[in-house]
């Protein structure tokens, strides 16, 4: 009955532990996949930067074409400001997303008491 019990438990053990092993092997397979996702959002932002830098060249050649109408001047300066905030908002958006660390934001994301040091090793 006692060994019976040993058997048992030793499959139990057994059963856990290569369960763990597939979450593990689940986990760096998603983490892999968020990094990716990360990259790829990063590169967008990049281009969006680009374009939003392009359009304020374009709306100053045409602020400086329309001076002389007064009140569309206005206007069109108006919108280069817009474009240049958002422009802004944008390009500290892709330093955000480049700086964006997918292990960090795990640690960050569990509760302080579950999080624990790896084993030392014994001496």
């Amino acid at each position: 009955m006692q060994r019976a019990l040993i058997y048992l438990m030793a499959i139990l053990g057994g059963g856990a532990f290569l369960f763990m092993v597939k979450l593990m092997h689940d986990m760096t397979g998603h983490m892999a996949q968020m990094t990716n996702h990360v990259a790829v959002m990063s590169t967008d932002m990049g281009r969006m930067r680009s374009n939003m830098e392009t359009l304020v060249e374009q709306v100053t050649g045409i602020e400086t074409s329309v001076r002389n109408m007064e009140p569309l001047a206005t206007d069109v300066h108006g919108i280069r400001e817009n474009v240049g905030e958002m422009t802004g908002v944008i390009h500290k958006g892709g330093e955000q997303m480049q700086r964006l660390n997918p292990m960090q934001m795990m640690e960050q994301m569990m509760a302080p008491g579950r999080q624990h040091d790896p084993p030392r090793p014994r001496r």
